[in-house]
């Protein structure tokens, strides 16, 4: 009884992370501006289903579990929710996709599972979840620091995609700044 629950809580939980998913996208779509990028998309684009307007994030049966993947997959690409996945983490990603897919094609649907594929079913959206909770890019990160001449901290928060793009700008100044050292000692300009 009490695995039944945890598993009901986890595909809860999954469920909710990935109705705030479904929200975010719906609220970009609104707020952003057609940008080129979204011109040269493909023209399928992969969305959550609906359901009386409202997502529905339930990945109960084979489709809505297909449309699901298609939707994260999509904001794996570069500029998407999830850019920031590495090649590993993705492989990893896409192994639990795939054995929740066999699980789907074995049974259809959550409720005819038996428990041993339910465990299984959970494990893997567990593996996703953990992945996809730190690579979000909408993640907040904060951190308190105490600045040099006081003794308050102070502190700051990030989406993860900023502490992101912070980082790959301080690597690309240094490799630039490498780059005109290398120069200089050549005795270019």
């Amino acid at each position: 009884m009490k695995q039944s629950i945890r598993i009901m809580l986890a595909l809860g939980i999954g469920a909710l992370a990935l109705q705030g998913y479904a929200w975010a996208q719906e609220t970009q779509a609104a707020a952003a501006p057609a940008t080129p990028q979204a011109a040269t998309a493909p023209a399928a684009t992969a969305t959550v289903p609906q359901e009386n307007g409202k997502p529905v994030v339930k990945a109960d049966t084979k489709e809505n579990f297909e449309a699901i993947v298609a939707a994260i997959h999509q904001q794996m690409q570069p500029g998407g929710r999830w850019q920031y996945i590495d090649n590993g983490e993705r492989t990893t990603i896409d192994g639990s996709f795939a054995d929740m897919d066999k699980l789907y094609a074995q049974f259809g649907s959550v409720d005819k599972m038996d428990q041993n594929a339910k465990v299984r079913l959970l494990a893997d959206q567990s593996t996703v979840n953990a992945i996809l909770t730190q690579k979000d890019g909408d993640r907040l990160v904060c951190k308190s620091e105490i600045p040099v001449g006081s003794h308050l901290p102070i502190k700051t928060c990030k989406t993860y995609a900023q502490v992101q793009a912070e980082q790959r700008g301080a690597q690309q100044f240094l490799r630039n700044q490498s780059v005109r050292n290398d120069i200089q000692l050549k005795g270019g300009h």
